[in-house]
């Protein structure tokens, strides 16, 4: 079939469409449709066609193969919606799904949202597959491989169009990882006809979500969510060095991530301020969230280990300085004269915000660089920074709980409410119970520790380039003199005649 210009006609293909999208923004500032459509050997209406379904093409590239050449949609549109966001967090988990379950699973939405007429038959399935690029393959064995395809179309064409209305300082990526905040390195240095035998692996957790923008200048401060409401180490502790909330299982869950992103929101807006913000499709984020000044965008499925910058390494190396920061803490205790205390919930906020705030700005420029968010070479960066380098020793340490989940699969009532209404912020059900295991350590007074910032003043002066330090601990000293001064007002004559 000819256009009415004489141009045949051709079948494109999603990636075909997203090309010619991106040709069009980079020719449209000098050039009209027509002058495009002639140059890029394409009928005037197939051009206006594809510029009128531009969200829809994107969309779909997102969400299913690139190859296919239409985009079609099924009879039971919202049925399917649902349908393949269960199946996309199914798979986000890893776990098989054939296409009996996927039926069940269309008849079981269908009920809940009273449609009589779906059958569900074998025609439908096959549609449905291949309208969102499904197949049945083998899963077992190595990890899973992702489309080189789809991961080239995200990267080449819809991501520069989604980037190109914002700075890097106002592109973001957040992301979760479970970090067991106890466990030692199972290897170290032995004599040789030393036996080697330690203590058992400690696997108790937290989770904790990082955000940052692509040029690392603002990292907003680390969410961590534990298991217990109020250990035994927060007692007398008003500040805390991040936002923490507690899950009985340590686990993302939607409601903490609409009250982190709705705070998020306020405080943009504060701001002036309108960001983008990527997040994977983890079961715990709700994809109909109402804000006013963030942009949120979902990363396509299953794909993350490639197209997320904070899986390019930025994580990696939080967990790196943090587990040195732990292995340091145990070898110090060993020459101090104090009795060594367990490592608590509170101990982890502290190490895991100091790793967070040590992660310097080109370290997160580079990983943005190697997601395709920012030009330029990563390969030649990683190889020639400390922060990638990795002690032989304790090789897999940093990413012994790399694969840990942070979050639960949302029920079919969980999607289909968020898909129909948007999403509340309800209160969050937190684990009331302290720690058992968590001492309480004694708060030292104002006094004996003014004594403590004098010696520690006279031990960094002993080095060079301390001026910074020095700055710092005068700012304690000042502070903790203001407070003393403060405590001694509010004291009563009665206290003196004690």
């Amino acid at each position: 079939m000819a256009d009415r210009g004489g141009i045949k006609r051709k079948a494109l293909s999603v990636t075909d469409k997203l090309n010619i999208l991106k040709m069009y923004d980079e020719k449209s500032v000098n050039k009209n449709q027509k002058e495009i459509a002639k140059e890029m050997d394409l009928p005037a209406s197939t051009l206006r066609t594809i510029l009128a379904n531009r969200s829809k093409i994107e969309s779909s590239a997102m969400t299913g193969s690139c190859k296919r050449q239409k985009i079609k949609h099924g009879k039971f549109d919202e049925l399917e919606h649902i349908l393949l966001e269960w199946f996309n967090q199914a798979r986000t988990l890893n776990l098989p799904v054939n296409g009996n379950i996927v039926t069940e699973k269309a008849h079981e939405i269908a009920k809940r949202l009273n449609i009589d007429e779906f059958s569900g038959s074998g025609g439908w399935i096959d549609r449905f597959k291949k309208r969102h690029g499904i197949v049945y393959r083998q899963i077992c064995g190595e990890a899973e491989s992702v489309n080189d395809a789809d991961i080239a179309a995200w990267s080449e064409n819809i991501l520069p169009n989604i980037l190109k209305e914002y700075s890097s300082n106002d592109i973001f990526n957040a992301d979760e990882f479970g970090l067991f905040f106890k466990l030692m390195p199972d290897k170290s240095l032995v004599f040789k006809r030393e036996k080697c035998h330690g203590g058992k692996l400690s696997k108790e957790r937290l989770s904790v979500l990082a955000c940052t923008n692509a040029t690392g200048s603002q990292k907003f401060r680390l969410l961590v969510i534990g298991k217990s409401k109020a250990p035994r180490c927060f007692k007398n502790v008003r500040t805390f060095p991040c936002d923490y909330v507690s899950e009985n299982r340590a686990w993302m869950t939607g409601d903490i991530f609409i009250n982190w992103i709705k705070q998020l929101d306020l405080s943009v807006k504060k701001q002036n301020r309108n960001i983008l913000l990527f997040v994977d499709n983890c079961p715990a984020h709700p994809t109909t969230i109402p804000l006013e000044n963030i942009k949120l965008v979902f990363l396509p499925p299953n794909a993350t280990a490639k197209l997320q910058p904070l899986d390019q390494g930025i994580i990696k190396v939080l967990k790196q300085k943090y587990r040195k920061k732990l292995v340091l803490r145990y070898l110090k205790e060993m020459e101090s004269k104090n009795p060594a205390k367990k490592v608590d919930v509170l101990d982890a906020l502290h190490y895991v915000s100091a790793a967070w705030d040590e992660i310097t700005a080109d370290v997160i420029k580079n990983c943005f660089r190697k997601a395709k968010f920012v030009e330029g070479d990563y390969s030649a960066v990683e190889k020639s920074s400390e922060d990638f380098q990795e002690l032989e020793e304790f090789l897999g340490y940093a990413e012994i709980d790399e694969d840990v989940a942070t979050s639960n699969i949302r029920s079919i009532d969980q999607i289909i409410t968020d898909k129909i209404a948007p999403a509340d912020v309800t209160s969050i059900d937190e684990e009331s119970e302290d720690e058992e295991e968590d001492d309480t350590t004694p708060i030292l007074p104002v006094v004996n520790a003014l004594d403590y910032v004098n010696e520690l003043r006279r031990l960094v002066a002993s080095f060079d380039d301390a001026d910074e330090s020095l700055n710092h601990l005068n700012k304690i000293e000042n502070f903790l003199y203001a407070k003393n001064i403060k405590n001694m007002k509010q004291r009563k004559i009665d206290d003196f005649l004690k």
